[in-house]
């Protein structure tokens, strides 16, 4: 996948984590789809069940948090955010084992939960306790910051496009664009099917966690994201 500093167009490989990942994912998505073909009622149901719905959770369905993760809104969303995973979290996993990449994964999965219960709270965005939040974006935008940090220097192919940029670069391009969608969600006062808040979260709490792990070590890592 990697030669030098630059990513090549080869495939990465489908590690354990990785893979039952988007094995499970997929299993989920095409359930949930069967489901609201054959009966829409149930189907609708089961998905708002598993779905992060802020009041459902300090109500007590605390699985919330991370079955949220695992329902999609559409192919297009479940296709990109598996493909984020692979991409990028292959290598994670070959440097860390699947079990740390495990709790990262979903470190980053609740973290973006409990962020958007919070905002849920605020109004900003037009968004409610009652308002549903699904996908596994809060995670996979945590392996991208944690593979800008990581691997800040390395290039990455924008394919098809024939352009490479440095990861750090790449991971700060991608945290502006979903602050900025987050800040014009919150002033339309309209709400919005992608929940850019989540996504946040899952950028944020890599990033805390990065910096308390420095802070714990005391060693200062040369690997930043600016």
């Amino acid at each position: 996948m990697y030669r030098g500093r630059t990513l090549s167009l080869s495939f990465p490989p489908f590690t354990k984590a990785v893979k039952w990942l988007i094995l499970i994912n997929a299993a989920v998505y095409l359930l949930l789809e069967l489901l609201k073909a054959i009966g829409p009622k149930l189907g609708g149901d089961l998905t708002l069940a598993l779905a992060l719905v802020p009041a459902d959770v300090m109500r007590g369905l605390i699985f919330q948090v991370v079955t949220y993760s695992f329902v999609h809104a559409g192919i297009l969303h479940i296709l990109f955010n598996m493909l984020g995973l692979w991409m990028f979290g292959a290598q994670l996993e070959s440097d860390w084992g699947h079990r740390r990449f495990l709790e990262f994964y979903f470190f980053c999965v609740v973290g973006a939960a409990l962020t958007t219960i919070a905002i849920s709270y605020t109004g900003v965005g037009g968004v409610s306790p009652q308002t549903p939040t699904v996908g596994a974006s809060g995670g996979v935008l945590g392996i991208l910051m944690a593979f800008g940090l990581l691997y800040g220097d390395r290039e990455i192919m924008l394919f098809p496009i024939p352009f490479s940029i440095r990861a750090k670069y790449f991971v700060a391009g991608v945290a502006f664009i979903t602050l900025v969608e987050a800040i014009s969600a919150s002033g339309s006062r309209q709400g919005s099917n992608v929940a850019y808040f989540a996504h946040l979260g899952g950028l944020l709490f890599r990033f805390l966690r990065e910096v308390h792990a420095q802070a714990r070590s005391g060693v200062r890592c040369d690997r930043t994201l600016l």
